[in-house]
């Protein structure tokens, strides 16, 4: 396949509760290196592998990958909820890590950790900042944040937060758990005014808010009605750039988000062709970053961790 972008799967299982994930159910589970031996072999132009789980920092391999990757002239990301970072930093670095994103759905402890279900997350995830940054500044970092109706009125403090911390790239998500009506949650006066205000606190912000992120409701109102759904504008140009592989059902699906989806296939390339064509009518609730790649897949090839 001549994908840019992979998203490789190393583990099922995590450390942290989060209340719109069961990851940390499932049992502990790992990658083997024949896995990801095979995983990377059926990619010929790959420019990007990006690690995520489960909690990737719980996969014991992770550094030899990223050793593997980093001596083959690929640049290498992963996705974290930050609690082994600090621990795990100074081998990653070493290893040749280029990205570390980290979630963070909240400037306080008391709002985040309740939200991840993990007490003293927070407060690891400001360590492990504080090291990158006396340590190892030319480690790329961003922060992606779920958002609900628990964590919307504090997102201006969390740009805030961002920049005390040097984070250079800001993705935001809304939740996209099934049944979950933000007209419920909150009222339109309510939604309107922290929208305002979060997009105010990243006006001219030097974090570079990725995709969509800085206008992730659109006008507010459609968005809190739920007439107005985050998808690409015409055919999606994302599935050209990006592959996710899970190694434990060994298949390849064309986005990162199509995992969650349960649409059936003859084979992978049936799938990536249908969802070029047609995703763009059936993702209802993409991600705000992957939907503005789809739309402007050029942002892929300036950089690839633009993704």
């Amino acid at each position: 396949m001549n994908s840019e972008i992979l998203y490789l799967r190393v583990n099922k299982n995590c450390n942290a509760k989060c209340f719109m994930c069961d990851f940390w159910k499932n049992a502990e589970t790992e990658i083997t290196q024949e896995q990801f031996e095979k995983g990377l072999q059926q990619f010929d132009h790959l420019k990007l592998v990006r690690f995520t789980g489960g909690e990737p920092l719980l996969c014991d391999l992770l550094p030899r990958f990223i050793k593997t990757c980093h001596s083959g002239g690929i640049m290498t990301s992963l996705i974290t909820n930050g609690l082994l970072l600090s621990e795990k930093l100074d081998c990653l670095a070493e290893s040749g890590l280029d990205q570390v994103v980290i979630s963070v759905d909240g400037p306080q402890p008391e709002l985040h950790n309740r939200l991840r279900g993990t007490e003293g997350l927070l407060e690891k995830i400001e360590e492990a900042l504080h090291l990158i940054n006396n340590r190892y500044p030319m480690l790329h970092t961003r922060v992606n944040t779920v958002v609900s109706h628990m964590n919307m009125p504090y997102l201006a403090q969390l740009a805030e937060w961002l920049k005390r911390y040097n984070i250079e790239q800001w993705s935001v998500i809304p939740v996209k758990m099934d049944g979950y009506d933000w007209k419920t949650k909150m009222s339109s006066d309510e939604f309107q005014h922290y929208y305002g205000e979060f997009q105010k606190a990243v006006r001219g912000s030097s974090i570079d808010m990725l995709g969509y992120s800085d206008t992730w409701a659109g006008n507010g109102t459609d968005f809190w009605s739920g007439k107005l759904s985050i998808r690409p504008k015409g055919n999606c140009h994302l599935v050209e750039k990006l592959s996710f592989y899970d190694p434990f059902s060994d298949y390849i699906y064309p986005c990162n988000c199509v995992p969650h989806r349960s649409k059936e296939f003859q084979n992978p390339e049936e799938e990536r062709n249908w969802y070029f064509e047609h995703g763009h009518e059936y993702c209802r609730g993409c991600e705000p970053l992957n939907a503005y790649c789809a739309d402007f897949p050029q942002t892929i090839e300036t950089n690839v961790l633009n993704i």
